[in-house]
C-alpha cells in the first residue's frame, strides 16, 4: 500500500515541477491524440468523416501538416504504444470489421519503415470507440471499450499476451472504472493514466500500478486539466508530458500542449502560454417572489388551468449523438451555443431525446430521456443568465443508426 501511495505522489509532483508549457497545434478538427518521435517529429491524429488518420508536423510548425502515408494503412489509424524516443512507433490499424491490427514502424533515415505485425485481441465492442495502449515489451494491451460487464460505458481492460495469443480481457475494476466513460489509456513506469468523460467535459486521471493492478485513480492537478474542457491523450515521457484540450464555443477547437523544454532541433518554438480558465457565464440564483393574494372581489370562482405551451411543428436545431452516447461531442455543442447565443432572453424550448431501435426497450427510454436531459444540464449550467425555459420529452425510434440517434430542439411561440 505505501508503494502505491507514494507512486500517486510522484504522477502529481512531476507535472508541477516549474515546467514550461507550449501550445505545439491548434485546430478546428478533433484532434484524437499527439505524439513525439525522436526529437522534434510530431504526430497528430485526426478524426475526419471518413476516418481518423496519422498526420506529421515538426516542432514549430503549427500549421503545416501533412498526411503520414506509410502510418494510414486503414481507415482508423492511432499510436498506441512504441519506443517513441528511439523512433519506434506501435499504430493500430482498422481497415473493416475484423481486419484490424497493430504494427511496429521505426523512424529511418526520414521514413517511416514497417516491422512487426503484431495481432489484436478479438473484441465484442458495444461503444462506438476502442482504445488502445500496448506496452514496450508487446505484453500487456490495456484496452478501452464497453465489454461484458463495465461499469458503466467504456472501461478500462487489461489483456496479457502468453507467448501465442492475448488473454481474455480483464476489467481493471472500480479503483479506474466508473458509471462515466473511462477512455485513451497510457502507461507509463508504474504508472496508469487515462481520461474520464464527465458531462459534457473530460479529465485526466493517474493510478499506480502494482502487478498489473491499478490503485484508486485520481484526478492530475495542474496544466494538464483545463477546467470546464475537454482534456484528454495523455502521454509522458522523461522530458515531456503531451496532451490535448478540447473546448466548444462558437467553434469546437483543439489544442495540442507540450509541458517541459523544446528540444533544441525545435528551431521556431512557438511562444509559451499559460492556460487560463475559461469565461463561463454563472447562473444567476433563483430568487422567489412573494405572490400577494388578490382582493377578495377578483378571486375566480372556478380556478383555471394553466395550459401547457404548445411547441413548433419543426424543430430549429437538430444535434446528432454518436451510439451509445448521452452527451453531445464537442462539434455539436459549438453548434448548440451558436444557436443559443441568437436567442433572445427568456425564449421557451422543448427538448425532445431519440434513441434509435438498438437494445432493450426500457434501456433505450432512458437513453432518450437522458439525451434530452443533458442539453438541458448544458444550457442551464453556461445559458442561466439567459433565463431560457426549458421542458424535455424521450421517444424511441424504430430505425437504426446515426439518423435515429438524434437530440432536437423546438421553439415555443
Amino acid at each position: 500500500m505505501k508503494k502505491i501511495v507514494y507512486t500517486i505522489g510522484l504522477i502529481l509532483g512531476t507535472l508541477t515541477a516549474g515546467q514550461a508549457q507550449t501550445k505545439l497545434q491548434e485546430t478546428n478538427a478533433e484532434m484524437a491524440g499527439v505524439a513525439l518521435v525522436g526529437e522534434d517529429m510530431l504526430l497528430v491524429t485526426k478524426k475526419e468523416d471518413g476516418g481518423q488518420y496519422l498526420y506529421t508536423a515538426r516542432l514549430g510548425e503549427t500549421e503545416t501538416k501533412e498526411r503520414a502515408i506509410a502510418l494510414n494503412a486503414g481507415h482508423i489509424n492511432a499510436v498506441v504504444g512504441g519506443n517513441l524516443a528511439a523512433g519506434e512507433v506501435f499504430v493500430y490499424h482498422k481497415s473493416g470489421r475484423r481486419e484490424e491490427r497493430i504494427t511496429k514502424y521505426s523512424w529511418t533515415n526520414g521514413e517511416f519503415v514497417k516491422g512487426e505485425e503484431i495481432p489484436v485481441p478479438r473484441l465484442r465492442n458495444h461503444s462506438y470507440n476502442l482504445g488502445l495502449y500496448l506496452t514496450e515489451d508487446q505484453r500487456r494491451l490495456f484496452i478501452a471499450a464497453e465489454l461484458a460487464g463495465s461499469q458503466g460505458y467504456d472501461d478500462l481492460y487489461l489483456s496479457e499476451w502468453n507467448g501465442k495469443s492475448w488473454s481474455r480481457p480483464r476489467n481493471l475494476g472500480k479503483q479506474v472504472n466508473s458509471n462515466q466513460a473511462e477512455f485513451a489509456p497510457f502507461v507509463r513506469n508504474d504508472s496508469l493514466y487515462f481520461s474520464r468523460q464527465e458531462g459534457e467535459t473530460a479529465y485526466i486521471y493517474g493510478a499506480a500500478l502494482h502487478n498489473g493492478n491499478p490503485g484508486e485513480a485520481v484526478r492530475l492537478t495542474g496544466m494538464v486539466n483545463e477546467k470546464e474542457s475537454y482534456n484528454a491523450y495523455f502521454r509522458k515521457s522523461a522530458d515531456h508530458t503531451l496532451w490535448v484540450t478540447g473546448t466548444a464555443k462558437e467553434q469546437p477547437r483543439y489544442v495540442a500542449y507540450l509541458l517541459g523544454d523544446l528540444p533544441a532541433a525545435a528551431v521556431a518554438a512557438p511562444v509559451e502560454e499559460l492556460v487560463s480558465e475559461p469565461q463561463v457565464e454563472v447562473v444567476p440564483q433563483q430568487i422567489a417572489l412573494e405572490e400577494v393574494a388578490p382582493a377578495e372581489s377578483e378571486v375566480v370562482a372556478e380556478e383555471s388551468v394553466k395550459a401547457k405551451p404548445m411547441r413548433a411543428a419543426t424543430p430549429s436545431l437538430v444535434l446528432y449523438n454518436e451510439f451509445n452516447r448521452v452527451h453531445l461531442s464537442l462539434s455539436e455543442l459549438a453548434g448548440l451555443s451558436r444557436f443559443l447565443r441568437l436567442q433572445p432572453d427568456g425564449t421557451g424550448f422543448v427538448i425532445k431525446g431519440y434513441s434509435d431501435g438498438y437494445g432493450e426497450p426500457a434501456a433505450k427510454q432512458r437513453v432518450s430521456e437522458q439525451r434530452a436531459q443533458s442539453v438541458k444540464e448544458y444550457i442551464q449550467r453556461y445559458f442561466g443568465a439567459k433565463d431560457f425555459q426549458v421542458e424535455i420529452e424521450g421517444e424511441v425510434l424504430p430505425g437504426k443508426g446515426k439518423a435515429h440517434r438524434k437530440t432536437e430542439l423546438y421553439l415555443v411561440p
